[in-house]
């Protein structure tokens, strides 16, 4: 148990500060790394802040300037930190700087029982100027790790940035780092319940809306005029018209700064492109490649890194080896790249209302539709087991081929048993569901296709004959649904948003 609290204002990151605050509390000795990455605007800087000020230690946020400018904002955070006038020291080079700061921290005694602790925040922009800075870490770490000479001091560094790409490379492959990592942490978005409650929404269909077209990301609040959101999903689009899909709001252009300030993505145009292909419903790298009228295998390479950056998802069928279904898991980007980019006159001669209206199928399909079917299964990984007590284990996808009516039934959420391992002949299923997120409510005709695709797995040679079946719905369930699932005790799962959002009775 870590004696750093979190404190009272650092909303929610419970797991995050847990993992940092044991990470620098460790009274493990020697120097220790951490890296921490996560796109912009996740609190990610707040957090380590926070963690500077509960430990006594040094923080410094770099900026993207030259080695010489940057060696001199360093030098001038650590006289700060050691309460002596600004310009007070100087270093040659990054070498000198951080073997210089170490020994200057190791000679403070431990605080509370904490080592000291160094953050080096935007860690990209000072290894961009300085190509050789992880090498250098490398070479601190072998003198003064756990490895070194003697009995090293306990000392512990934080590297973070929000280059995903860059920073998720830090710790692999024959990096300089490889091997010397304590701690890799991802910073994500909130998920839609701790979203609900950063933006302190009451009714669950505005939670739900606000969250399929703005996500988790809690820096969002930030940057729009108005960030009450109100009660109904009707002032959820007003809220989108003056906050979103005006000009001069900060997240109009959003979603292409985000992509475009990774160091690695290059050639906005075909990335730009790409995204909007995969926002715009198209999951195979070979369909992709049709649209852009490219091969699949050229963009190979672009695909793999807005996977790294976080921008692209890339999921497996959980049974079958087949090539793999690609989604955009950024709501800011999918709005984008559906709505935004296609009415960019419209919306700049301020006609947003108008825009927002020719779009409701749009919305409503490409965007409501997928983003359900994903807290869907968010909630099967995540709160099943707690809500409904379905204990499960690796949760996904599937195509159940059917000869009885030619066709594939495309499952939405289907689970393996705890310990079965995907794409295994014979894997044990434990649960088969379908999100609906139209206003129909799915009822007895929806509940017979789930019977009818587990008795089809069944058949293929998997054990699915005790398998949980569940609907998934924005808008409740017909009363002949009601009466199965309270007849099959416990066996049929009606899952609505009471439930996703852990307000169900």
């Amino acid at each position: 148990m870590s004696a750093l609290a979190k404190p009272q204002d650092v909303f929610g990151r419970d797991a995050e500060w847990a993992d940092l605050a044991d990470f620098a509390a460790s009274s493990l000795p020697g120097l220790r790394i951490a890296v921490v990455y996560g796109r912009r605007r996740q609190g990610k800087s707040y957090l380590l802040r926070r963690l500077a000020e509960a430990c006594g230690g040094l923080y410094h946020l770099a900026t993207e300037q030259a080695e010489a400018v940057s060696l001199r904002r360093f030098a001038d955070s650590v006289a700060e930190w050691q309460q002596l006038p600004a310009g007070a020291l100087g270093f040659r080079n990054w070498e000198h700087a951080l073997d210089s700061t170490t020994e200057f921290m190791t000679r403070r005694s431990v605080r509370d029982g904490v080592p000291p602790l160094l953050v080096l925040d935007e860690f990209p922009y000072l290894a961009s100027e300085t190509q050789g800075l992880p090498s250098i870490i490398q070479g601190l770490y072998d003198r003064l790790g756990p490895g070194g000479l003697g009995q090293p001091t306990p000392l512990r560094l934080i590297l973070c940035g929000s280059a995903i790409s860059v920073m998720s490379g830090l710790l692999s492959g024959t990096k300089a780092l490889r091997g010397r990592g304590a701690l890799e942490l991802k910073v994500k978005p909130f998920g839609h319940r701790e979203a609900r409650a950063f933006w302190q929404i009451e009714d669950l269909q505005t939670a739900f809306l606000h969250n399929a077209l703005i996500g988790g990301t809690p820096g969002y609040r930030e940057l729009a005029p108005d960030p009450h959101v109100g009660e109904t999903p009707d002032a959820v689009a007003e809220w989108i018209a003056r906050n979103v899909l005006r000009p001069s709001a900060p997240l109009f252009d959003e979603a292409n700064r985000v992509v475009h300030e990774d160091p690695r993505i290059r050639d906005a145009a075909l990335y730009s492109s790409i995204l909007a292909v995969v926002a715009a419903g198209e999951s195979s790298p070979t369909k992709i490649g049709g649209l852009l009228e490219r091969p699949a295998t050229s963009l190979t390479h672009q695909l793999a890194m807005l996977e790294s950056a976080g921008f692209l998802d890339r999921a497996q069928d959980l049974l079958l080896e087949r090539r793999p279904v690609i989604a955009v898991n950024d709501p800011v980007i999918r709005l984008h790249h559906l709505v935004t980019e296609p009415y960019q006159a419209d919306l700049e001669a301020g006609r947003a209302r108008r825009v927002w209206a020719e779009s409701a199928h749009t919305v409503e399909s490409k965007i409501l539709g997928p983003h359900f079917e994903t807290l869907a299964a968010e909630w099967v990984r995540r709160h099943a087991a707690d809500d409904a007590g379905l204990d499960v284990g690796v949760t996904g996808q599937t195509v159940v081929p059917c000869r009885e009516h030619k066709t594939g039934h495309e499952i939405d959420i289907l689970s393996l048993a705890r310990g079965a391992r995907p794409r295994t002949t014979g894997a044990p299923i434990a649960f088969i569901g379908e999100a609906k997120s139209r206003d129909r409510r799915p009822g007895t005709a929806q509940l017979e296709r789930l019977e009818h695709v587990r008795s089809l797995l069944t058949a293929s040679g998997h054990d699915a004959s005790t398998a949980r079946l569940g609907l998934f719905s924005t808008s409740g369930f017909t009363d002949e649904a009601l009466a199965a699932a309270q007849q099959s005790s416990g066996g049929i799962l009606l899952v609505g948003l009471a439930t996703l959002y852990g307000q169900a009775g």
